[in-house]
């Protein structure tokens, strides 16, 4: 992996349970980390300094922070870093366009990771990118990925799909065919971009591998 930059991850925590887990993850000093569980101080900082990605904990969060969250969530998503939502396992994610990637606890820290690093330092080269609406639910096009052991990252807003391309090199491109991302063809750079529907027959599917 090249590592010639200094990455920002910014990392919100109102109940401070994982900070210094977080901390440690990236010990490395090509990354430097803010973590807050103050979210006005938290995004007061992320206007100065844009991170290169914004992770926030809801893991546990009383009604009142998940309230201000979704108050400020316009304020809190950009076009400039992806945000990635973490909440335990037994809470449901609603979700949302601006959200770029959504993680479960127990957190699949090499799933964390791989994330952080193809937005900070790139240089990934996955058969697929796949730009898709999020699903708690297994469908047919990632048990067929899974059956066959395609390597691919998954992401779910197309402004950071749009990060992604700027930075890795995925074989091919494959975008699913519903309304919320009907314009993401024209809005990315790729020279193998396809529409894909998540529950097509597999033939079909196959004609779009790199």
């Amino acid at each position: 992996m090249l590592q010639t930059n200094i990455s920002n991850i910014f990392y919100f925590d109102a109940q401070r349970g994982m900070q210094s887990a977080f901390n440690d993850i990236f010990t490395h000093q090509s990354v430097q980390t803010f973590t807050s569980d103050n979210i006005y101080q938290f995004l007061r900082y992320a206007r100065e300094l844009p991170p290169d990605a914004m992770i926030l904990n809801l893991c546990n969060s009383n009604r009142s922070t998940i309230n201000s969250f979704k108050s400020l969530e316009q304020e809190i998503t950009s076009d400039k870093y992806p945000v990635i939502v973490m909440k335990s396992h037994n809470e449901s994610f609603e979700y949302s366009p601006r959200i770029a990637h959504y993680l479960s606890m127990p957190l699949d820290f090499h799933k964390l990771t791989e994330i952080i690093e193809s937005y900070s330092f790139g240089n990934k080269t996955p058969q697929l990118m796949l730009l898709d609406k999020f699903s708690s639910q297994s469908d047919k096009l990632h048990e067929w990925l899974a059956a066959r052991n395609i390597s691919y990252f998954e992401v779910h807003n197309i402004d950071a799909a749009s990060l992604y391309l700027q930075k890795n090199q995925p074989h091919a491109v494959w975008i699913e065919y519903t309304p919320e991302f009907i314009a993401a063809r024209h809005n990315l750079s790729h020279s193998h971009i396809f529409y894909v529907d998540r529950q097509q027959d597999t033939d079909e599917i196959q004609k779009f591998l790199p």
